[in-house]
């Protein structure tokens, strides 16, 4: 792959980490090059995940009143 197109990659793997997946999945077994776009961009997705699973934790503690609740509705 020619230079900034791996970055290209990196970044859409940490924005939407199923790519950063395949991306692993797809180049791993490849020439030297490919292989550590492949780590990088597998390495990116994880990060991602964690940074989206963070995101996600704090969007919900606005609406954490109502999660004491929850469970007397049945």
């Amino acid at each position: 792959m020619i230079g900034w197109i791996q970055y290209l990659v990196y970044i859409s793997s940490f924005f939407f980490p199923p790519i950063g997946f395949v991306t692993f999945w797809v180049f791993s077994g490849r020439d030297e090059e490919l292989s550590a776009i492949g780590k990088w961009s597998v390495l990116a997705a994880f990060i991602g995940v964690v940074v989206w699973c963070i995101i996600a934790g704090f969007g919900m503690m606005p609406h954490r009143f109502l999660w004491p609740g929850m469970g007397m509705w049945r």
